[in-house]
């Protein structure tokens, strides 16, 4: 047997169930449409649909002790960010900056807000703009 633990996050941000709703309902009356008109729209309804499901789902941000996971979206990698490799982090236009040491090279990531609520927004930017200053010292 392994040593080893599985480590459970700190802290878990999704995307906020207000900003999907319409994506729900969209999709709802797009089905409704498609039956009562045009059937072959039926299958973009259900997809808007499923998609409401996956997307609420996701767990957009981990933090845990020592670094963050950030999964932007289903279909894309999760980002793996060490506490200490954060150098900057910036908000501009409603996405976070975020320079990093990635192997010792700079790398730009960026966490769009828009998605997240107030406090969840707050959180986010405040989490990484501590370990930046944390790391500037």
């Amino acid at each position: 047997m392994d040593d080893t633990s599985i480590e459970k996050p700190s802290t878990i941000i999704k995307v906020a169930n207000e900003k999907l709703i319409p994506q729900l309902i969209v999709g709802f009356l797009i089905v409704i449409a498609g039956i009562a008109v045009l059937p072959t729209i039926i299958g973009l309804g259900s997809m808007l649909i499923i998609f409401y499901f996956v997307n609420s789902s996701i767990e957009v941000v981990r933090f845990y002790p020592k670094y963050s996971e950030v999964k932007l979206a289903s279909i894309r990698p999760r980002w793996q960010i060490l506490d200490s490799s954060v150098i900057s982090a910036e908000v501009k236009d409603k996405v976070l900056f975020l320079q990093i040491n990635d192997e010792e090279k700079p790398r730009l990531r960026k966490i769009p807000l828009a998605p997240f609520t107030e406090d969840d927004k707050k959180s986010i930017v405040k989490y990484y703009q501590s370990q930046a200053n944390k790391n500037a010292k």
